[in-house]
């Protein structure tokens, strides 16, 4: 989502439809649990709404640390797979323009290097290929469908290619590492965003905080409602909606390769890579 966060009042204001699935609602019933509670202890003065403010002060601190670390590590996870993005744009740029400046006519290297973002970014989704098989050299259609890691597939037809240019005279040996040590650099961008897509949060760590985050939100209206009755039910809820929000925003972005609204622009990346290769092709 394109925005521009330095006019204030535009942007606090703009309408973007986006929200967690299911927070409103919940937001809602939480509120209408406090105003019950709180007409309860008006009604008939229950001593159980006498708990110290001391409580949840304490467990709020505690909360907070917790929910900084949960934030900063699904942030850190975001950055690394921005910083992998934009290596995966420099390098098949690089390597289409190494092909291009050592004389390669092949028009299926830079099919393979064209199309191989785009299987990368399938493989880290859905993986439905149906939109590649028209992108990709006849001949290799009934291999890549057979293959079980497709993105290895297309490095491994990139770098036999490579090989039958050396074999074949047309580069020289210090070219030929050259490439290769190119597609040894994209591996270890598929392989480091792999280990971001399949190492989510440890669960014991996941569980723990959402146990003890419940637990806070669950006691804070009878920490508040004796010191302030109804003015209790959207204090409550700001909390709510500030805490969950919170653990919501860290649960979209640990795994930044999808669609979400916070995910990276994963789709245009391919897009741009895919016309800076045809234009390096091009080119005379």
């Amino acid at each position: 989502m394109n925005y521009d966060n330095k006019n204030w009042f535009s942007f606090l204001l703009k309408r973007t439809g986006y929200h967690y699935e299911g927070v409103f609602f919940s937001l809602l019933v939480y509120g209408l649990i406090t105003a019950g509670l709180t007409y309860f202890h008006l009604t008939f003065d229950w001593k159980i709404f006498h708990i110290p403010a001391t409580f949840h002060t304490v467990l709020g601190l505690v909360i907070g640390l917790l929910l900084v670390f949960r934030t900063n590590t699904a942030y850190e996870r975001w950055w690394e797979g921005r910083r992998q993005l934009g290596a995966l744009v420099n390098t098949s740029r690089n390597l289409a323009m190494k092909y291009k400046s050592y004389g390669s006519n092949d028009g299926e290297i830079y099919q393979l290097l064209s199309v191989f973002p785009l299987v990368m970014k399938i493989h880290l989704r859905d993986k439905n290929f149906a939109e590649v098989i028209k992108l990709l050299p006849a001949h290799s259609l009934e291999k890549f469908t057979k293959a079980s890691h497709k993105p290895n597939f297309i490095l491994l037809e990139l770098s036999v290619k490579t090989n039958l240019l050396y074999k074949s005279g047309l580069i020289t040996g210090e070219q030929m590492l050259i490439l290769e040590g190119k597609l040894n650099e994209l591996t270890d961008i598929l392989g480091a965003c792999e280990r971001i897509h399949n190492t989510p949060i440890p669960i014991g760590y996941a569980l723990h905080l959402k146990r003890i985050l419940l637990i806070y939100l669950l006691t804070l209206p009878f920490g508040f409602i004796d010191a302030l009755s109804w003015w209790c039910i959207p204090v409550v809820m700001v909390v709510f909606y500030t805490m969950i929000g919170i653990e919501l925003i860290a649960e979209e972005i640990e795994d930044p390769f999808g669609t979400d609204v916070n995910d990276l622009p994963f789709d245009e990346l391919v897009e741009k890579i895919a016309a800076n290769i045809e234009e390096i092709k091009g080119s005379n």
